[in-house]
């Protein structure tokens, strides 16, 4: 099975690709989704959490308040990199569980779809990197029509994020989805097409 790793950042449409694929039929893999469930109900991350950052972070029925936990490290570098040693490798071992289920049942291709993918070590799980790209400008102008937030609040995401700029770099497929929706799926069309006949080749 052929593992896309798929990212991009705040405002970049990474979540509108990744339903392009699952229009396609293709299985995606949601990292944020799998975090969500973590601070839900995984007992040992819950309780690593509050061993780390106290039980006021705890709701009533024993789950993790993301808000509370988000405020306590937004601003504070040194508490998010303790937040991603705990989440990120929970993280990295539940999609690898995802993943062998899919690769079980037939799958030719899955899609993970992770916002911190190359902060978390992710890439190395992945056959091929895909970054959605846009310009920085465009990106703030984005999240600012569609979300609540300040300039420098939604500059601050940003820089936790990383460059988009950096990451493209990295890619090894590049989305530029700063046009209109036509243009974005007309790259993803190609690009798709390309791996199907590459993978169609390797399985000859």
């Amino acid at each position: 099975m052929f593992n896309i790793g798929l990212t991009g950042g705040i405002g970049s449409g990474k979540s509108t690709v990744a339903q392009w694929f699952i229009k396609q039929e293709v299985p995606v893999l949601d990292a944020d989704k799998t975090v969500h469930r973590l601070l839900q109900s995984d007992q040992r991350t819950i309780t690593r959490l509050i061993e780390e950052f106290g039980s006021d972070i705890q709701t009533d029925n024993g789950q993790i308040n993301r808000s509370r936990l988000g405020v306590r490290v937004f601003n504070d570098d040194d508490a998010r990199k303790r937040l991603e040693r705990i989440v990120h490798p929970r993280v990295k071992e539940c999609m690898n569980e995802e993943k062998d289920a899919l690769r079980k049942s037939g799958a030719m291709v899955c899609v993970w779809d992770v916002p911190l993918l190359f902060e978390a070590g992710l890439e190395t799980s992945v056959d091929e990197v895909w970054v959605v790209w846009v310009p920085k400008d465009v990106q703030i102008s984005r999240v600012l029509t569609r979300d609540k937030l300040s300039l420098d609040e939604i500059e601050a995401r940003i820089a936790a994020q990383g460059s988009l700029d950096e990451k493209r770099q990295r890619a090894d497929v590049v989305i530029d989805n700063s046009g209109n929706e036509r243009q974005t799926v007309r790259q993803l069309e190609h690009a798709w097409e390309k791996l199907l006949q590459r993978l169609n080749v390797n399985h000859s």
